[in-house]
């Protein structure tokens, strides 16, 4: 199947670790070259060198602080400078603290929402210029599926990936005329750090052992099995492709079926 993507050109945020970087991994093999942004710069470096090791790709690294919206234009001037454009954007920074809502601080939620969706907003308005000029443009969020069916111990998930989620819908309804796909990845429980910590959660907060707690969240998936982040990349790699061209303004589950909603 030809997706179209070799020399393309991919920003992404979120790149120094866990989905994002499995995310950019995964479009190196596909001939993509890459944006990498991310707030650990050196975290970002190692990504960076290991993709350059095995893709006959270009990688360009960049900081950014969502904190900080002002730096945000100059960083994406730069990249597309350096790497000559931008074709896919991949908002894929943000995390949620977990805990059940009377455990999280005001801190705390202004912390995530800085992040996502705020984050996800001005990552957008700044590289949405330079996107407007591909002739194959494409958005993809990562939000999760907390974002639909919210969860009693991950009180602060579930508004910032719903808030993803309506912003993905808007900006599709909005950027279609340019020609502009925006879509949503909605992860269930992924191998990641994440997942670690949301074993140890659980098993705190329904009084098991780490074993048991980890064996009732696998179970809880019809399909037997965590998500893995290759899962998720080729859902992205997808989205990004040629053959998406007409899928827009929607959010797919990646979770094994885990989501009891429709």
């Amino acid at each position: 199947m030809e997706l179209n993507l070799k020399d393309r050109v991919a920003f992404i945020t979120g790149a120094n670790r866990g989905i994002g970087a499995g995310i950019a991994q995964a479009f190196a093999v596909e001939g993509i070259h890459l944006g990498l942004f991310a707030r650990n710069i050196a975290q970002c470096e190692e990504v960076a060198q290991q993709i350059k090791a095995s893709a006959q790709v270009r990688v360009h690294v960049q900081h950014i602080d969502f904190a900080q919206p002002d730096t945000l234009p100059p960083a994406i001037d730069r990249a597309v400078e350096i790497l000559g454009g931008v074709d896919i954007l991949v908002n894929c920074a943000g995390g949620a603290k977990r805990g059940h809502f009377h455990e999280v601080s005001d801190s705390d939620w202004e912390t995530c929402f800085s992040v996502k969706p705020l984050g996800l907003i001005r990552m957008t308005r700044a590289v949405l210029p330079y996107l407007e000029r591909s002739n194959q443009p494409r958005i993809v969020n990562l939000a999760g599926t907390r974002g639909r069916e919210p969860s009693a111990f991950s009180a602060v998930a579930g508004p910032i990936n719903m808030g993803t989620l309506s912003l993905t819908k808007l900006m599709a309804n909005d950027l279609g005329h340019k020609g502009i796909t925006v879509n949503a990845i909605n992860p269930g429980s992924t191998n990641t750090r994440r997942w670690t910590n949301l074993i140890e959660v659980y098993a705190k907060d329904k009084n098991l052992s780490r074993e048991e707690a980890e064996k009732v969240l696998v179970e809880e998936v019809p399909l037997g099995r965590v998500v893995e982040i290759r899962d998720i990349a080729d859902l992205a790699i997808f989205l990004a492709s040629a053959r998406a061209g007409m899928i827009s303004g929607t959010a797919i589950n990646v979770d094994g079926g885990r989501s009891r909603s429709i």
